[in-house]
């Protein structure tokens, strides 16, 4: 795709009117998880809300660490519920994590109904590690970029709806290990890399792809490092 059209694309997005997309999870423990939750992406068995309040009043109960009332100058700091993820843009019940599981197994999914909304397991080469995983617990879906680091470097002055792109746009997404992604945290190529050397010039590369698409941008510093990294890629 050429940068006329991503640039288009990022205009529109601008021109979007900002849209509430987030699912309010309860718990089978009856717990209410908004995107803000670190439990969020790992809770699979609940009952959909449309607003925390809904939820308490079915009798659920706030996840820890929940603010009703957050500081006025949230707004100017990064948070999770900034980028709406995890989301069924095509309304077929597969939402954007279970989509990275099913493109990225090297074998068809097994699904835990028939409706086939849910992976279970299948193949995954995690490239962080090197190492193969059968099951979906094993893995949480990363953003190569992370949000927080978008947030930082450009996105913060984007709409929801631009967003909700980045963060569900399968070109910023992978299947990896519970571990490797918790290590990663939201920290950049210049601060982190995979722990398995042979993928660590695919990812920064990879990295380079997204950062251009969504024309986010390295401090400078960052930046220094970033091509000493690019430069000893193409020396090996």
């Amino acid at each position: 795709m050429s940068i006329r059209i991503l640039a288009f694309i990022i205009l529109t997005f601008a021109c979007q009117p900002s849209i509430a997309v987030e699912v309010i999870k309860k718990s089978s423990s009856g717990l209410c998880h908004d995107s803000g939750s670190k439990w969020y992406s790992r809770t699979k068995n609940f009952t959909a809300y449309s607003s925390m309040e809904k939820c308490f009043a079915s009798g659920g109960k706030a996840y820890s660490g929940y603010s009703a009332n957050p500081q006025p100058n949230d707004a100017l700091v990064y948070n999770r519920k900034l980028f709406p993820h995890w989301l069924d843009d095509d309304s077929d019940c597969q939402d954007s994590r279970a989509e990275t599981l099913i493109s990225q197994s090297s074998v068809p999914v097994t699904f835990k109904t028939a409706r086939q909304c849910q992976v279970t397991s299948g193949s995954w080469y995690d490239p962080y590690t090197g190492n193969t995983y059968r099951s979906d617990d094993d893995l949480d879906i990363d953003h190569i970029i992370p949000l927080k680091w978008a947030y930082e470097h450009g996105a913060s002055t984007w709409t929801e709806y631009a967003r909700g792109a980045f963060a569900n746009d399968a070109d910023n997404l992978i299947a990896v290990s519970l571990s490797s992604n918790r290590s990663k945290g939201d920290r950049g190529p210049t601060e982190w890399l995979p722990p398995n050397q042979a993928y660590r010039c695919d990812y920064l590369k990879e990295f380079g792809k997204v950062m251009d698409k969504y024309f986010l941008k390295m401090t400078a510093s960052e930046n220094r490092i970033y091509q000493k990294q690019l430069s000893a890629c193409a020396n090996n």
